[in-house]
């Protein structure tokens, strides 16, 4: 059951009546202008309208104002109470803050489960004490909240106080990282982009991610939610968080740190060592939806752009009077998987219109510099106006200083008029900047390097390919575990499941072998059947294209003698399985990866998965839209797809496959379940071989 998310209670941090603040320096010195006394500060100097209280157990005053000795002597009970001291002396101020009905507490202070075993300890005390009286948490070491409309400037972050004033906009910050948060939002501010809110969940040990997430969606005040995030501690209320914003018609555009975890290199299953956490949260931020950046700049910079919800288009026009910034963009756009479609007759019509040496109207269509100022936008009115065309570029120069007001009247005009999604790339310098800020104000999306518009347009798209048929994937653990279990036992038990497995019999010894063969047809496969043997190709326990009795006794022979020269028993058990062929080898893996959910992964199988380390996850359950975008993302799609006129596979048994390993999964309480191989076809597939990993008591 998924923990409610708490919008309400994040209201409550961000819109508070009054603030006390614990933890103030009494030292006017401009060095001590942190922790306490900083949000003291910053609180005065964006005019917050509600009561602030300090509490200090020996001072009389701090800048004039009156300071209480402690939180039973004030004249209310304050809202937010900012905890601010050393992390021993913590507890105690939260004892405090239960006596008097507190019942939301920041907490600035580090030195928590951020420092070692003994922080840790501090903090689980801490935690422990809030969660008997019902005082939610922001943090331990978060650096503070901020409402840039109402002045609640309820952080320590030098941000709020050094250069001009952060402006109030659409976009709101969550950030794990207090330095990046405030660093983003900096660099934001210098582009003169407008932020909502600051959020800096620290540690997040109480209120999370998916709580203020929740709330964003339902604050009118909030376009956009940009976040910096390095852990997701529980997938599905993340998921219902970014739904709720997803329904309310915003957007999350996310960095996320951490992803190229190099996986748990000690996993059972060839998938585990190839795919850790970080790679599972990527999966789970692309299955929602979320625009996932590569550059913590680009929070900014597409999260105050207007651009569609779902799917970004990917077949563009492209109109420009340079030529060498066309050929920039369109080497940026084509890496990052834009296509450019032929332009149809009456586009080519409305340019000779225009300009009869026209031949044909090319994409990307560069009319050269004599068409500026006046008859730029015809041409990229009639581009725009295009049904092959459904989104624009326009890569611009630095320019003629008269030309740059007219470049940006012309993109927003036509923009307008067309209702489609315009990116634009204008390589220039400082000059610019007051162009630039013109575009982004009106919500179109502004690259100021060719190197950025590619990035940008990547994340917008995701990675997912562009293919002449469609079809999908998945996957998912990081828990440590005791016992892989293979052969006949993990078989048995998928196919008492309902799944697929390939006809098979177990047998002893020779005279059982060769029955078997005679009852499922030749030729057949013999492998070890042994529970223990979790890989026994690389044992060479496995014999495929045994295609009569004899070469089937000579091959058991051999393989007893492997089995004894690798200190397995010689009387097995053995499989003899049917020999299918003419399929796509996959490796379908699920794993339970904790709070965080089940997940399904898949990639081309065989004993190359771990070489090639082609693998793409998803969350379980899926759709089978989503299992598709991830299977797009592959290297090797096309293998799936129809690669050289072959049948594409039948993504449709993959994925009912995968929920039924999920189900598996759950009912036995495993951690890990991979199948390797499992040969799909267009009509369907069967299960081959399968490894079962058990959890750690």
């Amino acid at each position: 059951m998924i923990r409610p998310l708490r919008p309400e209670v994040a209201r409550k941090f961000l819109e508070p009546q009054s603030v006390a603040i614990v933890g103030v320096s009494t030292s006017s010195s401009q060095a001590y202008k942190a922790g306490g006394r900083a949000v003291l500060d910053h609180l005065g100097v964006y005019g917050y309208g509600g009561n602030v209280y300090v509490v200090h157990p020996t001072a009389t005053e701090v800048d004039g104002r009156p300071v209480f000795p402690a939180l039973a002597n004030l004249p209310e009970v304050p809202d937010v109470v900012v905890l601010a001291v050393p992390a021993k002396s913590a507890l105690g101020v939260l004892e405090q803050c239960a006596q008097i009905g507190v019942r939301q507490v920041l907490v600035l202070t580090a030195g928590f489960g951020d420092m070692g075993a003994e922080g840790l300890a501090l903090e689980r005390n801490l935690l422990e004490f809030a969660g008997q009286h019902e005082i939610a948490i922001v943090g331990p070491n978060s650096t503070g909240l901020v409402n840039v409309r109402t002045g609640l400037a309820m952080s320590m972050t030098s941000v709020l106080t050094e250069g001009e004033p952060i402006a109030a906009g659409g976009l709101a910050m969550i950030a794990q990282s207090g330095a990046i948060g405030s660093t983003v939002v900096e660099r934001a501010r210098l582009a003169g982009v407008g932020i909502s809110h600051i959020v800096s969940t620290g540690n997040q040990r109480d209120m999370d991610i998916p709580d203020f997430v929740s709330f964003f969606a339902r604050n009118a005040d909030v376009e956009t939610v940009a976040l910096y995030v390095e852990s997701i501690r529980d997938g599905a209320r993340f998921a219902a968080a970014v739904e709720e914003l997803t329904a309310a018609g915003k957007r999350l555009v996310a960095y996320l740190g951490g992803r190229t975890d190099a996986g748990e290199q000690a996993a059972a299953s060839h998938t585990g060592k190839i795919v850790g956490r970080g790679a599972l949260e990527l999966a789970l931020l692309r299955a929602l939806g979320v625009t996932v950046v590569d550059d913590p700049d680009d929070l900014w910079v597409l999260g105050t752009a207007e651009v569609p919800t779902g799917s970004f288009p990917r077949r563009w026009g492209m109109v420009a009077y340079s030529g060498g910034m066309a050929v920039l963009a369109t080497e940026q756009l084509a890496a990052a998987g834009v296509t450019f479609p032929k332009l149809s007759d009456q586009t080519l019509s409305r340019v000779q219109e225009r300009s009869p040496q026209f031949v044909a109207a090319h994409n990307p269509l560069d009319v050269g510099p004599g068409s500026m100022p006046h008859d730029f936008r015809a041409y990229l009115s009639a581009v725009a106006a295009d049904p092959a065309v459904e989104a624009i570029c326009v890569p611009l120069p630095m320019g003629a200083r008269g030309w740059n007001q007219q470049s940006v009247d012309d993109v927003l005009t036509v923009r307008k008029e067309s209702g489609k999604p315009f990116v634009v790339l204008w390589y220039g310098g400082l000059a610019l900047r007051p162009y630039v800020e013109q575009l982004r104000s009106q919500g179109v999306l502004v690259a100021e390097k060719p190197s950025d518009l590619g990035r940008l347009v990547s994340a917008m798209l995701g990675p997912e390919r562009e293919l002449s048929s469609s079809r999908t994937p998945s996957f998912g653990p990081s828990e440590p575990v005791d016992a892989a279990l293979g052969g006949a036992d993990a078989l048995l038990s998928l196919e008492r499941a309902g799944l697929d497995v390939v006809p098979m019999r177990v047998c002893v010894d020779a005279e059982g072998a060769i029955k078997a063969a005679a009852e499922i047809g030749y030729p057949v496969v013999l492998k070890s059947g042994a529970a223990e043997v979790a890989h026994r190709l690389e044992l060479g326990l496995v014999r495929v294209g045994l295609a009569n009795e004899a070469v089937l006794t000579e091959a058991y022979s051999e393989m007893v003698a492997r089995a004894t020269a690798a200190g397995l028993p010689g009387e097995g058990p053995w499989l003899v399985q049917q020999m299918a062929a003419g399929r796509v080898e996959l490796v379908l893996t699920v794993r339970d990866a904790g709070e965080l959910g089940v997940f399904g992964s898949v990639g081309l199988g065989g004993a190359a998965v771990e070489i090639l380390r082609d693998v793409e996850s998803v969350p379980l359950p899926c759709d089978l839209s989503t299992l598709d975008r991830a299977l797009r993302r592959l290297r090797t799609a096309e293998l799936m797809f129809g690669y050289r006129g072959s049948a594409p596979v039948s993504t449709e048994w993959v994925h009912r496959a995968l929920h039924r390993l999920a189900d598996v999964l759950r009912r036995d309480a495993l951690a890990e379940i991979e199948v390797n191989p499992a040969l799909v076809g267009p009509d369907g597939g069967v299960i081959v071989d399968a490894l079962s990993v058990a959890r750690r008591p």
